[in-house]
């Protein structure tokens, strides 16, 4: 029995030993499989994919978001040529076959690894958005450039209400290049840090069920950095925000937007050219560089306003006047735009800004007079009317030198109706002249007979003249006797070569009834040029005196050479007055327009 309980004995320490030994094998295994503190993973612990692979994932998943973190996207290059360009490839439509992405798609520190660094997505139909996210800092291994071409993107609701295609978020993000792609309800880049950001034939839509504030791209909050922001030939339908945020390149080409709101830091260069403003464009407290900003005024004209949220200040109504903070941020926005056309020597954009802000400041002049009536208000809005109207404000000249000769004419015209000399047209003249023609058809008189007085005290000036020479010939040097005596045979022989004209026209010999019937016929008709061609002189004459009367009188305050008789005296005055104020408006624009 001592045998077989030592035997016993043993067994039962070899079976005690035997649990131990498995108890501490079990807690030991346990303690290495236990979860370790999440720790920061390297480059060779991310998963890597190839870009089918990823594709593949992306348009079999099934939930309702797929989700994809921490990986690394290689290029194949024997299943991923169709998401790699090429270096000759041009065309941005290759596959025609449409690719539909279900799933919401949430990337969160996906990068493409050094030596794959291009994805293209062609005909991609994402149908719940795209949301990616880099928390991590951009790598030194890769030049990420993701690639969309012929895409269209629609919205996923997020949880604060918001809708959008695209939302980017964190840093890391190297350059995104979307060409002829459509977007409802646009991007969203908050808190980001991107390097190049292309946008080129691009469509974005916004839906009417979305409030107010919806904005068709949105590049805001905390700073976001962009290096390179570039916008070609795109259509914006709704709301365009590039705010508080540090853009060093823009260049925005050939758009259409209906709102946009840049109040952003450019850093290096801004070029916005050949585009269109629908509605509204806001550049409140953005930051320029003056000397490589090219924004020619013609696009934002009628445009620039002021963001509140919920309208847009445009300074136009009595309302928007009494407003006086929003009114002092509008303006400052025009001397920024002044400011920076004249550092570039744009003088067009420079007046038609100019023009539009004095606009504002007469529209405001209107409301001050309609808001405490006094004298001094009313000539300060009319007189800046009268500017407007005139020259633009002082930048047009040669509009004033249009109205100075509206002006002139204006008053040639009513110089017709009260001529101040006399001419064919007047009273005693034509009265003389049907007197004289009356008495030649009626009577055997012939025309040097009517035209005798005047011929006869001619010959008696003539007489006296040739009468005072010979009786002075020794009481003047003989140089004085030698010219009159030519002179006294010129006019002599003038005298009878009129008499001798006169008496070749007279072509009535006797009265007018003992002329037969064809005789009849040719004089009247050379009679009636005859008095048509006195009647049209007169008009001439008077066409000539008035529009002379009217220039002298309006550039010599009504008291020049030419005398003003009856009525046209007080309208010369008048006249006069004018002159000296519109004359004084246009001297000083010519100046001004001198000097810049």
């Amino acid at each position: 029995m001592n045998c077989g309980f030592y035997d016993y004995q043993k067994a039962t320490m070899k079976f005690l030993f035997f649990i131990v030994f498995l108890t501490l094998a079990a807690a030991h295994a346990l303690a290495f499989a236990a979860p370790t503190p999440p720790q920061k993973k390297d480059s060779a612990a991310r998963r890597v994919l190839s870009y089918s692979q990823f594709v593949k994932e992306m348009v079999e998943c099934t939930g309702e978001t797929y989700r994809l973190e921490n990986v690394d996207l290689m290029f194949n290059r024997e299943t991923d040529t169709a998401f790699f360009p090429s270096t000759n490839d041009t065309s941005p439509l290759r596959n025609s076959e449409i690719t539909n992405v279900r799933a919401s798609v949430l990337l969160l520190n996906v990068h493409l690894q050094k030596f794959s660094p291009i994805i293209r997505f062609s005909n991609f139909q994402f149908q719940r958005g795209i949301r990616i996210t880099i928390e991590d800092e951009k790598r030194d291994d890769g030049d990420d450039l993701w690639d969309f071409r012929n895409c269209v993107f629609y919205p996923i609701t997020y949880q604060d209400g918001s809708m959008e295609a695209i939302r980017l978020s964190g840093g890391g993000f190297n350059t995104w290049r979307f060409y002829r792609c459509r977007f409802v309800n646009g991007i969203d880049i908050s808190s980001c840090k991107i390097s190049n950001l292309y946008l080129k034939k691009c469509r974005f839509e916004i839906e009417s069920s979305l409030p107010f504030d919806s904005k068709a791209l949105s590049i805001s909050i905390d700073k976001s950095t962009i290096e390179g922001l570039t916008i070609d030939s795109c259509l914006f339908a709704d709301y365009v925000l590039l705010a508080e945020n540090n853009l060093t390149n823009v260049d925005i080409q050939s758009s259409t937007f209906n709102t946009l709101i840049l109040t952003s830091t450019v850093l290096r260069e801004l070029t916005i050219d050949n585009c269109e403003i629908d509605s509204a464009a806001g550049f409140y407290a953005a930051q320029f560089p003056p000397k490589s900003t090219a924004i020619p005024f013609i696009q934002i004209a009628g445009k620039l306003a002021i963001d509140n949220v919920t309208a847009f200040y445009r300074a136009r109504t009595d309302a928007d006047f009494a407003n006086e903070s929003d009114y002092n941020d509008l303006i400052s926005i025009y001397t920024d735009f002044l400011s920076l056309y004249k550092t570039r020597g744009d003088q067009e954009s420079y007046n038609a800004c100019y023009v539009e802000m004095k606009q504002i400041h007469t529209r405001r002049a209107g409301y001050l007079y309609r808001k405490s009536p006094a004298l001094e208000s009313w000539f300060d809005w009319r007189l800046n009317q009268l500017l407007e109207i005139f020259s633009d404000y002082g930048t047009n000249s040669a509009k004033g030198l249009i109205y100075i000769f509206y002006v002139i004419v204006g008053f040639a015209a009513l110089y017709l109706v009260f001529p101040s000399e006399a001419d064919n047209l007047s009273r005693e003249k034509s009265f003389r002249m049907f007197d004289v023609v009356i008495g030649y058809f009626s009577t055997n008189a012939s025309l040097v007979n009517i035209s005798e007085h005047k011929r006869r005290r001619a010959l008696d000036d003539l007489q006296n003249f040739r009468t005072t020479l010979e009786v002075s010939r020794k009481d003047v040097p003989a140089f004085i006797a030698l010219l009159g005596a030519p002179l006294y045979g010129l006019n002599k022989a003038y005298l009878g070569f009129s008499a001798w004209l006169v008496e070749r026209f007279d072509i009535v010999p006797g009265r007018w009834n003992e002329l037969s019937a064809g005789r009849k016929a040719w004089t009247g008709a050379a009679v009636s040029a005859y008095m048509l061609g006195f009647l049209v002189w007169g008009v001439v004459m008077r066409f000539v005196n008035a529009f002379a009367l009217s220039i002298n009188a309006f550039v010599t305050l009504g008291y020049g050479e030419i005398q003003a008789r009856g009525v046209a005296r007080y309208l010369a005055v008048l006249e006069g007055a004018v002159g000296w104020f519109l004359l004084s408006i246009f001297s000083v624009t010519l100046i001004s327009q001198l000097l810049q």
